[in-house]
């Protein structure tokens, strides 16, 4: 293989595909990056056995071939350099050389066709186009309330169901729940439900370019992400997700509409004070204003504002762990956030009280109990 190719285009591309190598591997081939030459292009590949990340870049390709070396020193070596030409050859004993106008450089690789093979999606391949602004969207507002316990696998992950009239992004820990949905059309006519990995959303996050659509293929064990000068392929998690609507309130007679930036920021300033382990923050709320108040009884700090809002009972006390506060709060895209209660001791229902045409966000939100109680 023999190939010359700018600095900035080789390292944007292998920016991308290095993130994937695990630290740490039982298997380490996985801590090389397989390069090789198709379609007058230079393409790279790395995986962590779940997560497959394919990222390409223009290239003058003078031999066709592949080759297989350790992924960061290729990336360090690259970071150093300013954006020159580069030039790259490979042997037959797998040995890569680098030569530019500073100097020469030789990496010792392996035999490619040891590398890990990209996952096959299998038959009865379901494919779906989104923007990529609706895309991002739908991962954002719901990724935050994923679990990080390996225990409940199927909570770590966002739901996805894709029905022929639009999707439903759905996440859940226990003690909150976010849901995103989107109408529109090209749709595909047969119904699709996956959970992708927080993992690999995150890398999706990172791919995904403002404007322009991508492209999600969904196989029964893997997802393929088409994005913008690379492919990502995710392995499915193979579990039932919960039945959420079972623990969405049919009723909630107690309502609060509030600004947004300004609760956000009044439960930052309170929780401040809250007691370390158990983060509380009370609301006492009446038709006029809300009264936020966190108090640390071991260290005697403690903390009490009032803010304005609206309110159609006349009375209504209830307290939050503040962290998970925040995090509804904080992907509230609206001037006015719409609060609904049932009971102090029931599911909360958070919303946006405006979003984007065609989309619905809710949030749901477990309350902790009343510590003088």
């Amino acid at each position: 293989m023999k190939f010359s190719i700018m600095r900035d285009e080789i390292f944007d591309a292998l920016q991308r595909v290095v993130n994937v190598i695990p630290q740490r591997s039982t298997f380490m081939m996985t801590q090389n990056v397989l390069i090789f030459t198709e379609d007058n292009l230079l393409k790279m590949v790395g995986t962590d056995l779940e997560i497959t990340l394919m990222s390409w870049a223009p290239a003058s390709i003078s031999e066709e071939g592949s080759i297989a070396v350790p992924g960061r020193l290729l990336f360090d070596i690259m970071r150093e350099m300013p954006n020159i030409e580069l030039h790259f050859e490979s042997d037959e004993q797998h040995r890569m050389k680098v030569t530019s106008d500073f100097g020469r450089y030789k990496l010792s690789g392996v035999n490619p066709i040891e590398f890990p093979q990209r996952p096959e999606l299998g038959e009865d391949v379901q494919e779906l186009i989104l923007e990529n602004d609706v895309f991002h969207r739908l991962i954002e507002n719901t990724i935050f309330a994923c679990s990080t316990d390996e225990l409940r696998a199927a909570l770590t992950g966002v739901f996805f169901n894709i029905k022929e009239d639009g999707i439903e992004a759905v996440a859940t820990d226990g003690h909150r729940l976010a849901k995103m949905s989107y109408k529109g059309a090209s749709f595909p006519s047969k119904n699709i439900m996956a959970i992708v990995p927080t993992r690999s959303l995150n890398f999706v996050l990172r791919n995904l370019e403002g404007d322009g659509t991508s492209t999600i293929y969904f196989g029964k064990k893997h997802a393929l992400f088409e994005l913008k000068d690379s492919q990502l392929y995710a392995r499915l998690i193979e579990e039932t997700f919960v039945d959420y609507e079972r623990v969405i309130p049919k009723e909630t007679p107690y309502e609060m509409l509030i600004d947004s930036e300004e609760f956000y920021s009044s439960v930052k300033r309170v929780s401040l004070f809250s007691n370390p382990l158990t983060s509380q923050v009370v609301l006492s709320i009446t038709p006029q204003h809300v009264e936020l108040h966190a108090e640390d009884v071991d260290y005697g700090g403690e903390a009490q504002e009032r803010i304005q809002c609206e309110f159609n009972k006349e009375e209504f006390r209830i307290a939050f762990n503040s962290r998970y506060l925040q995090d509804i709060l904080k992907h509230v895209s609206s001037e006015k956030l719409q609060l609904r209660f049932l009971r102090p001791d029931y599911a909360v229902l958070a919303n946006p009280l405006e979003t984007a045409e065609n989309e619905e966000q809710l949030m749901l939100l477990m309350p902790v109990r009343l510590e003088s109680e």
